[in-house]
């Protein structure tokens, strides 16, 4: 039995209404699966992306700034070095803050030892009372035995009122006299033999620096004989020496006849 024909003809618009909104359904479905594809892979993407960036990117240089403290300061023009070595102290230097480096330049046994203090603070400028309450000394022998101190001899710490700054040293003198000392800082005590010390310094109530230093021979010292003047003949006053006379020809015997 044959089939029956389909009628040709315009298709009923409720039709048409179907495919469109079908069309659209399956647009719809190919973004929304594009977006999840992109979606899926940007948390993988965004990290490396992220660190490019980060790793691209320059970060800034911190910038040093000055401090000021018991060595020179650094990253100040000369301009700001000038103006902290002509800077007013601003008030009194605590003990904490004074750092104490005793130098040695030239030390001879048998004699006066000079001790340069170089003191630095850590504010621009301030006041410090140099004496022995203020700044102990103490020399010792290399196997640390204490041999001599400013706490047994404080007429060696000279008493002064100084201006300590941070840019640069200031600088006190004491005055060892080379030999040990006892409680009364007597001159019976036995001279320093050459060898090799340790200098110890300090602001009271702070931290002691130490400098090994040595104590040399004396240097020989020569003493020239000055030879005495000989004696020269008696001259006139011309100029011409008085002509000593001429013996007389003693008299010859006259022969025996």
């Amino acid at each position: 039995m044959a089939a029956a024909p389909r009628p040709r003809g315009r298709l009923p618009r409720r039709v048409y209404w179907v495919r469109r909104t079908l069309v659209v359904v399956v647009a719809l479905a190919v973004v929304l699966g594009l977006v999840q594809l992109v979606r899926g892979l940007a948390p993988d993407d965004a990290p490396a992306e992220q660190a490019a960036t980060t790793s691209g990117a320059t970060r800034p240089t911190p910038q040093a700034q000055p401090s000021y403290g018991p060595v020179a300061v650094q990253g100040l023009t000369r301009k700001q070095r000038r103006q902290a070595v002509q800077a007013a102290p601003t008030g009194e230097c605590r003990p904490d803050e004074i750092s104490v480096l005793p130098v040695v330049d030239k030390a001879e046994a048998g004699g006066r030892i000079q001790i340069r203090l170089d003191l630095q603070g850590t504010q621009p400028a301030c006041t410090f009372e140099v004496s022995a309450e203020s700044l102990v000394v103490k020399v010792a022998t290399d196997e640390g035995v204490r041999f001599w101190s400013t706490q047994d001899c404080a007429r060696a710490v000279p008493t002064s009122d100084v201006v300590v700054r941070s840019s640069q040293p200031t600088s006190v003198t004491v005055t060892w006299s080379g030999r040990a000392s006892d409680t009364e800082c007597t001159d019976q005590p036995a001279w320093a033999l050459p060898g090799f010390y340790e200098v110890y310094a300090a602001a009271a109530g702070s931290s002691p620096t130490d400098v090994p230093f040595e104590v040399t021979r004396p240097a020989v010292r020569y003493v020239t004989e000055t030879p005495s003047p000989t004696a020269t003949p008696t001259e006139k006053a011309s100029g011409t020496a008085e002509p000593r006379p001429t013996p007389s020809p003693s008299p010859s015997a006259s022969p025996t006849r």
